[in-house]
């Protein structure tokens, strides 16, 4: 099991930062750099920010972080409405409202014999961010990646130094940051490209399994984030192999404090059915516990 997150209630800032960077990556993907001293301090993975988009602050979106260093956040989004259409026009030197760090962060086990990440679209950059914090953290457990994107990726690509057993043959594509720490990482797109497993990433991730000589021992964790749908077969995954980890879920929100409701989801406990706020109460939920049947 996950070791029990710590709380991030209570420690929700609101800060005017400034743009260093806000250019585009890849087709309808841009990469936003903002000076944000007090939020980048306390930001962990899985936490978010909530951006206001335009000088009015009429349009608010919860954005995941890639990383977090020194005085600075950055972060990845794809523009797909009217208020990250208004972000993508955002110049560098100008300032944006941002609130954060928001929810609950991945808190992964130390003693796990694996991590292993699966991430699709924008769910990529949280994942990243807890793989290369571990790394920076000297983990002893073995770290492994999956990415799926229908766009091209929006981070830098390079065919894989990293010797990664069970992949199949033809998918060569890594990612350069984690491919540059020695961290295996593997692609997938239904989008022809190169050097990338033709069909889904939870496809890729079960032929990985098949392929491997020696399957992940018990204690394993899979951490995850990106469509619903790709997070309910990597539950599902996790359960029939009896891994431990957690979905890190992307809803749209309103307050993203946890006022408006609007972000509820169905999560099992030890009660029973219970509907959390994605905001507040997550957006991190052990995985097993998410009802996406339900949704």
């Amino acid at each position: 099991m996950s070791r029990s997150a710590p709380s991030s209630r209570g420690s929700v800032l609101i800060e005017r930062a400034r743009i260093i960077e806000n250019h585009r990556v890849a087709p309808e993907q841009f990469r936003l750099l903002v000076e944000s001293p007090r939020i980048a301090t306390r930001a962990q993975p899985g936490t978010f920010v909530h951006v206001s988009c335009d000088e009015d602050g009429w349009f608010k979106r919860p954005m995941s972080l890639l990383d977090a260093q020194g005085d600075l956040l950055d972060i990845l989004y794809k523009v797909v409405g009217r208020g990250t259409q208004h972000l993508s026009t955002r110049s560098a030197g100008t300032c944006l409202s941002i609130m954060g760090p928001i929810g609950k962060p991945f808190a992964p086990d130390p003693e796990a014999p694996w991590i292993i990440a699966i991430g699709g679209g924008t769910g990529i950059p949280p994942l990243i961010f807890l793989l290369e914090r571990l790394f920076a953290s000297g983990t002893r457990s073995r770290l492994a990646f999956f990415g799926g994107s229908e766009l091209p990726f929006p981070l830098e690509t390079q065919h894989r130094a990293t010797p990664f057993i069970g992949i199949p043959e033809g998918v060569t594509q890594s990612l350069l940051r984690l491919d540059r720490l020695g961290i295996p990482a593997a692609l997938a797109s239904r989008s022809a490209i190169q050097g990338t497993y033709p069909g889904l990433v939870t496809d890729l991730f079960k032929s990985w399994l098949r392929l491997l000589p020696e399957p992940p021992t018990p204690g394993t964790q899979v951490f995850s984030c990106g469509p619903s749908a790709m997070m309910a077969a990597v539950q599902a995954l996790a359960r029939d192999m009896h891994f431990g980890g957690a979905l890190c879920l992307e809803e749209y929100m309103a307050c993203a404090i946890g006022g408006c409701a609007g972000c509820t989801v169905p999560v099992t406990g030890p009660d029973g059915i219970a509907m959390k706020r994605v905001c507040v109460d997550g957006p991190v939920f052990t995985i097993g516990t998410v009802l996406f049947d339900n949704r």
